[in-house]
This record gives C-alpha cells, structure tokens and sequence, in this order.
C-alpha cells in the first residue's frame, strides 16, 4: 500500500467519522426536542386533568353545600312555623291577662271595687 493511498483511506475515514458524529449530533438534537415536546404535552395534560378534577370537586362541594343550605333553611322555617304556632295558640290567653291587667288598673284609678 502506497502513501498516498494510505492517506485516502485515512481521509475517507475522518469523512466517515465526521459524517458518523454529524449524524449522532442531529440524532440528539432529534431525540432532545421529541423529549421536551413529551415533556411538555405530559405537564399541559396533567395540568389540564388538575383543573378538571378541581372543577368537578368544587362543583361537588358546592351541590353539598347547597343541600345543606337547603336543609338549614327548611329547618328554620319549620321551628320558625312551630313557634308561630305556639305563639297564635297563646294570642286569646295574652288578650284575656291584658284586659284584665287592665280591668285591674282602671278600678284601682276609679276607686271601684273598695
């Protein structure tokens, strides 16, 4: 083998070698941006089922408050019904100890009754 023949087949191999690191580098670059796309698309979907799951959960704990609201508020107006009740039943008895309170302070300022 000659010399210069040698060094053809030394450049031929820095040309493979330089086409073989050309090739590994965009590889990486390839592989890197793929990874970081990845990357991304998994953050945006987690980031998007974190919303959807606090939505659906405020929207749960809102329908249980309401219903608890709800609840309350029937609650209220029952024992609010209740002691209107009681109230509307001691109305007559109220007139009957205000007229005679009356009856009472009317004959002690008139003198009747002595």
């Amino acid at each position: 083998m000659g010399k210069s023949e040698t060094l053809l087949q030394v450049k031929d191999a820095e040309s493979k070698a330089k086409q073989t690191i050309e090739q590994a580098r965009s590889k990486e670059k390839e592989l890197l941006s793929s990874a970081r796309k990845e990357a991304v698309d998994k953050i945006q979907q987690a980031e998007k089922d974190l919303r959807s799951k606090s939505a659906s959960e405020l929207a749960s704990q809102k329908a249980s408050l309401a219903s608890q609201k709800e609840g309350l508020l029937q609650k209220g107006n029952d024992d609010a019904a209740a002691l209107e009740a009681v109230a509307v039943k001691k109305i007559p008895q109220a007139k009957m100890m205000i007229k005679q309170q009356f009856e009472r302070t009317f004959d002690a300022a008139t003198g009747i009754n002595e």
